[in-house]
């Protein structure tokens, strides 16, 4: 299988919107804020700088534990089921956020069962919805040049009352 992973500097220039579109998902990577969480990627990045073999042995447990929890959702994402009230929720957000053809809206179907998997559902949600179309939407928004804003959440959750 083949999965392309793409890296860019938004301060050297925006890719044009028909190219964003064929990315399934995007996420986007700051700086962290929060002062406890800020402190921790020091210490794992201090600790693995002066031992780099003692850091991944250390997280050895915690790597595995996600490798099959992924490995089981895998397996399981043909089993999740979906609706037609699902449906109607994705094409709501999608057209809710003014997203042009059809590719974000199949998906954030796929992410949103993908999602139910990998929390052990059989049938994907609103809430799946709700935790992946960020990933799904946020780099097909419209924005005017220049201009720095996220993908608004409190937005998308109005959206999903209202359906």
């Amino acid at each position: 299988r083949f999965v392309l992973v793409g890296t860019m500097n938004p301060e050297e220039g925006d890719i044009r919107p028909q190219l964003l579109d064929r990315f399934g998902l995007s996420v986007e990577v700051k700086g962290e804020k929060d002062t406890e969480l800020r402190k921790e990627v020091v210490r794992r990045r201090v600790l693995f700088d002066e031992n780099p073999e003692f850091y991944f042995n250390s997280c050895q447990k915690e790597l595995s534990d996600l490798k099959k929890k992924i490995k089981k959702a895998q397996q399981a994402r043909y089993d999740v089921v979906s609706d037609d009230s699902l449906l109607d929720a994705i094409v709501s957000v999608t057209s809710h956020f003014g997203i042009d053809g059809h590719r974000a809206d199949i998906t954030m179907l796929k992410a949103a069962k993908a999602n139910a998997a990998l929390e052990g559902r059989k049938k994907a949600t609103k809430e799946d919805i709700a935790a992946t179309a960020s990933l799904v939407l946020s780099h097909r928004v419209r924005r005017r040049p220049f201009e720095e804003t996220s993908f608004d959440t409190a937005e998308l959750e109005k959206c999903l009352q209202e359906i």
